[in-house]
């Protein structure tokens, strides 16, 4: 039977600071109402015990202002906007710059730092919550008033299950993900790295100089960003590329191949014995190995941040795919509202 508790955390801008537990008997999912946050996601590893496979913070206050995005949704536009700058119907448009040149991830004031509005909804096997925020018209000079609504569910086959819903009055650019920190040995002891990566994906997006991809896509076959057999991330960072003197290691799209199952890629831990799938609509699977996590605020659970301690697996559209035609990004309007879905699958063995 699938159980949701609520607890009150304190205030921040004023708003409540909630956290929702999503929880069976196999699997436990935390989130909290700022930023849509997933905190915590616990399953069971091969020898039967708990443990969290995601980074994260026990205290909502370190998710502010935190340069990782840990766990959080990022939009309206997920990613970095190439000097900040977008237009849409003529109205040109320069989003908050936080990223050197660039506007990363929503700019300055994205969806990872707001406080949504939730309640509980259940669909066929899924039980979950579905949190809510209204987006002023040229709040962060993003365009239109925007309503967000992310619907997390578990269902009893230990599946955790994200809808991304989105309309506007006017045309926009929505691109949304969820920016969870996977450490699938459940233990900081281990570093991410460690990890084996499945990648259903035979092209990837190279980035130029400003860490903006080049809207090439090319093929990953005979280099480092080759994930389609599975290989441990740390093999494939010591393989090296030249883009890693732009990116230190791994922060690339791979361009899903498209099936009827949604499928677009696995990780796997040896030590713990825990699998995870990952099935989307998104086109692209983002895939960023934690090469600055050195950088930014200590994780529970250690003393200090190392890189590559884990890896973030963002299933999005692509980056500025509004100014790059060959992404042929779509917008949202009226008419046609936003919504993909994310569906992370645990299980035990390999892949």
């Amino acid at each position: 039977m699938i159980i949701i508790n609520k607890e009150f955390l304190g205030k921040f801008d004023g708003k409540n600071i909630e956290k929702y537990i999503l929880k069976n008997d196999e699997f436990e999912v935390h989130i909290i109402n700022l930023g849509a946050t997933i905190t915590k996601i616990l399953t069971k590893d091969k020898n039967g015990e708990f443990k969290n496979v995601v980074l994260g913070y026990e205290f909502f206050e370190k998710y502010i202002e935190n340069a990782s995005y840990a766990g959080s949704i990022i939009g309206p536009t997920s990613g970095r906007i190439e000097d900040g700058k977008y237009t849409i119907e003529g109205i040109d448009l320069v989003l908050g710059i936080n990223n050197g040149t660039n506007a990363n991830h929503g700019g300055i004031e994205g969806l990872n730092m707001q406080v949504f509005s939730t309640k509980v909804v259940e669909f066929n096997e899924y039980k979950g919550i579905e949190m809510t925020y209204f987006w002023d018209h040229l709040k962060g000079n993003h365009h239109g008033n925007m309503e967000f609504n992310i619907r997390y569910f578990i269902n009893e086959e230990s599946e955790l299950k994200v809808e991304l819903f989105a309309s506007s009055d006017r045309t926009s650019y929505i691109n949304l993900t969820n920016h969870s920190y996977f450490n699938l040995s459940g233990d900081l002891n281990i570093n991410g790295d460690e990890q084996i990566l499945k990648i259903n994906a035979d092209r990837y997006c190279p980035v130029k100089n400003n860490m903006i991809p080049s809207g090439e896509k090319k093929e990953v076959k005979n280099s480092c960003f080759d994930f389609l057999n599975g290989r441990k991330i740390k093999e494939a960072i010591a393989q090296g590329d030249e883009q890693f003197d732009i990116t230190r290691a791994i922060d690339h799209a791979f361009v899903i191949n498209k099936s009827d199952s949604k499928y677009a890629g696995s990780l796997y831990s040896e030590y713990s014995g825990i699998n995870m799938d990952i099935y989307t609509t998104q086109n692209v699977l983002v895939v960023y190995t934690g090469n600055y996590l050195d950088d930014v605020i200590t994780f529970d659970g250690i003393n200090k941040n190392i890189r590559f301690l884990g890896v973030a697996l963002e299933a999005q559209n692509y980056q500025n795919g509004i100014n790059i035609e060959e992404f042929d990004s779509k917008l949202t309007t009226p008419k046609n509202p936003y919504y993909e879905e994310i569906i992370y699958k645990f299980s035990l063995g390999g892949n």
